[in-house]
């Protein structure tokens, strides 16, 4: 877990945790009952619980972002929480541990120059924060400049009663001991040859499965910038000159569609209705009475679908004459470009000059152009088509029409032979995130190593004592 994020998140917590009420003697007792002691260093039960509680609350606003971005509400019921209590615990005795086992390594010991980073560092996100609470939380406050900055400091500890810069340089010197802990665990890692190279053929075995059973996830990856492993058979790249319609016909064009469409929903709603009618009244056991309602709302429903279709045909028409106007305006462009090919003029050239293809003027497509295969789902169908119908590298189409954007014009730019890439060309990829993975084992395990050498003693069941 970042910590930056972990800080953020707890102040702007706003998940309350309800719990059982407990019955006890003693409560300044209770809250110093020992919950986890690492070598004679002990973490109580209040502080246990105020963990707990700060893990809740990051969590339940992680999983409130989550699912609004997914348009979803969040029911914090919904979350199962039953195993945060032995999570944190596991967290504070390996925090306990790292901590004692960084002040037993003198080498590890921060620098001068390294303890002014803390500093910097610390104080750099406490201002940080303090001025997302100066804009989240204090925008209608008439104060200013210092004034501002010091009732901004106060509403955070009443968000959080503990942030304040010690606060914060704790953390960032936490983050700052672990760091160091790791690259000292993780010193002599390295990665040979042989495990670069049975990564590389897992890769490209894992890629030719995926392609058999989804053959336009190649392209997609290729066409997205992604490192492949693996090329599957028929992949050809082409290179297009995009003449677009104008913004101002394309926006008219889009008003058009969308009222279209809206219409024809107004069709498919008007008939659903009507036919519901029509089946509710052919039901056996019907009353009288009921059978008259319904017959006397047939009429009704007749004319609202009558309405709605005579609307869309209305929206129809409007659609096809802005897709013909928009048409129109570019045809002048499409044959001046047709023109300059059929003189000979190099169609990067003119790909350059004419298209309003962003993704033919930026990388890989600028170069290679667009991977694409028969029925390659991520395009245009009719560029598709246009594309693969194209015999011999260095054909031209003519211009193809698109209803969206406007005509294509596409040049056959080369074949993607079949087969693994070169291990060179990804070498340098697979190196690092087999490294990344060595160095993340290597220092799980050393963490474990130096847990189980520790005096461990945990006592979870005293927080619900």
């Amino acid at each position: 877990m970042q910590k930056k994020l972990f800080l953020l998140m707890l102040l702007v917590a706003s998940i309350a945790l309800s719990g059982c009420a407990l019955v006890v003697k003693d409560p300044v007792r209770d809250a110093q009952q020992v919950i986890v002691d690492v070598n004679g260093e002990t973490v109580d039960k209040q502080t246990m619980n105020r963990a707990i509680s700060d893990y809740t609350n990051y969590m339940m606003n992680y999983y409130y972002q989550i699912y609004g971005m997914m348009g979803q509400s969040f029911n914090p019921s919904s979350i199962d929480t039953s195993a945060y209590p032995q999570q944190v615990v596991d967290s504070q005795v390996r925090q306990l541990v790292l901590k004692q086992k960084f002040a037993a390594m003198p080498e590890l010991a921060f620098t001068e120059e390294e303890e002014k980073a803390i500093e910097e560092d610390a104080q750099k996100e406490y201002d940080e924060q303090i001025e997302q609470i100066k804009t989240t939380y204090l925008a209608d406050s008439e104060k200013e400049g210092d004034e501002l900055t010091a009732e901004a400091q106060a509403y955070a500890l009443t968000l959080d009663d503990r942030f304040t810069l010690d606060y914060v340089k704790e953390h960032v010197r936490e983050e700052k001991m672990q760091e160091k802990l790791r690259e000292y665990a993780i010193r002599d890692v390295a990665v040979t040859e042989d495990e670069i190279k049975a990564e590389f053929d897992s890769r490209v075995e894992e890629a030719k499965t995926n392609y058999e059973s989804n053959l336009s996830s190649f392209g997609s990856s290729v066409n997205n910038g992604s490192t492949v492993y693996y090329r599957p058979a028929g992949y050809r790249y082409v290179k297009q000159i995009l003449v677009g319609f104008p913004d101002e016909l394309k926006t008219a064009l889009n008003t058009a569609n969308n009222e279209k469409s809206t219409a024809q929903t107004a069709v498919n709603n008007a008939q659903t209705a009507l036919d519901s009618n029509t089946s509710a009244l052919a039901e056996e056991g019907i009353t009288d009475e009921a059978k008259a309602e319904l017959e006397a709302a047939t009429e009704g429903l007749q004319k609202a679908l009558d309405d709605a279709k005579a609307d869309l045909e209305q929206k129809t028409a409007a659609a096809d004459q802005a897709l013909a106007d928009a048409y129109a305006a570019i045809e002048p462009t499409v044959e001046e470009v047709k023109a300059k090919l059929a003189a000979g003029e190099d169609f990067d050239a003119l790909m350059e000059q004419y298209n309003t293809d962003p993704g033919m003027q930026r990388e890989p497509g600028k170069t290679n152009g667009y991977a694409v295969c028969e029925g390659f789902s991520s395009f245009d169908p009719n560029f598709v088509s246009a594309a693969m119908a194209l015999e011999k590298i260095g054909d031209v189409s003519e211009p193809v029409k698109s209803d969206s954007y406007g005509y294509y014009i596409i040049r056959y730019q080369a074949d993607i032979e079949e087969g693994p890439v070169a291990l060179d060309d990804v070498h340098s990829t697979i190196e690092s995130s087999v490294l990344s993975d060595k160095q993340d084992k290597t220092y799980d395990e050393t963490v474990e190593k130096w847990t189980g050498e520790a005096s461990v003693k945990t006592y979870i069941e005293r927080l619900s004592n």
